[in-house]
């Protein structure tokens, strides 16, 4: 059975500003791909949520084609995932709480 997905405010502002840095920096096309391999990572992620535990309760799952992990906490009775946060896997680890 699929878990419902909900994204994190943050997460969504991760998303939104990576999504705008390829759109500005790189081209639309590579914008766009990444959009659509983050909404695929969170299919994967709906139906099989128990990637790594990467620390005290949030699991991680990179994407395929971006150098992003995508956190998450899973409530398995509610069957529903929070996504927390989008990282981009070259920032300092300590910029997010």
């Amino acid at each position: 059975m699929k878990f419902k997905i909900i994204i994190s405010e943050e997460a969504k502002a991760d998303v939104e500003h990576s999504y705008l840095y390829y759109k500005t920096k790189v081209t639309q096309k590579v914008a766009d791909q990444f959009f659509k391999d983050f909404k695929s990572n969170l299919g994967t992620i709906s139906k099989n949520p128990y990637f790594k535990i990467w620390f005290e309760g949030f699991h991680g799952k990179l994407m395929k084609k971006y150098p992003f992990l995508i956190f998450y906490t899973i409530d398995k009775i509610a069957k529903i995932i929070v996504i927390t946060r989008v990282f981009h896997t070259s920032q300092n680890p300590e910029k997010y709480s």
